[in-house]
C-alpha cells in the first residue's frame, strides 16, 4: 500500500508554495472584487433608501384634487 501511496498526487498541488514572494494577481483580483461587490452594494442600498424615501411622501400626500 505504501509504494501504491508514493506514486499518488493530489491534483491541487502541483508545486511547492514560495511564501517570500505573494501571488500579487490573485491579491489584486481578490481586492478589486471586494471592492466592486462593496460599490455595487452601497449604490443598491441608496437606491433603496430614495425608493422608500420616495414612497413615503407619496404616502404623506394629501391633496384633494388627487382623490
Amino acid at each position: 500500500p505504501s509504494a501504491f501511496l508514493a506514486f499518488t498526487r493530489s491534483a491541487f498541488v502541483a508545486r511547492r508554495r514560495i511564501y517570500d514572494q505573494p501571488n500579487w494577481f490573485g491579491v489584486g483580483l481578490a481586492l478589486s472584487t471586494s471592492a466592486a461587490l462593496w460599490a455595487l452594494l452601497l449604490k443598491q442600498h441608496n437606491e433603496d433608501i430614495l425608493e422608500y424615501e420616495r414612497r413615503k411622501a407619496e404616502r404623506q400626500h394629501k391633496c384633494t384634487e388627487c382623490s
